[in-house]
């Protein structure tokens, strides 16, 4: 277990790394494109439901698990730039 530095008036020095979350501007990475392909994958999915409703026993199973199962994890997964260092970015 490490030692924690203390300031002269007794107080621990605050570190200098951030928690696990980082701030909520890392968190949130939803951007312009994300609610591009979120409108479109929304739309997939209300097209299998529509099938669904003419009762296509092919079209619709194939539509709404490719919405669900294929598109949605692309929409949380994906971001612009791919060029991250590490998990958490750090500023200072």
């Amino acid at each position: 277990m490490t030692k924690r530095t203390q300031l002269k008036s007794g107080q621990p020095r605050p570190s200098r790394r951030r928690g696990v979350l980082g701030s909520q501007t890392d968190i949130s990475s939803f951007q312009g494109p994300n609610y591009y392909l979120l409108s479109v994958v929304l739309s997939v999915i209300l097209l299998g439901f529509i099938a669904l409703a003419y009762e296509s026993v092919t079209l619709a199973p194939l539509l709404m698990v490719s919405g669900y199962c294929l598109g949605i994890p692309v929409i949380i997964i994906w971001r612009r730039n791919s060029s991250r260092t590490g998990s958490v970015k750090y500023r200072e």
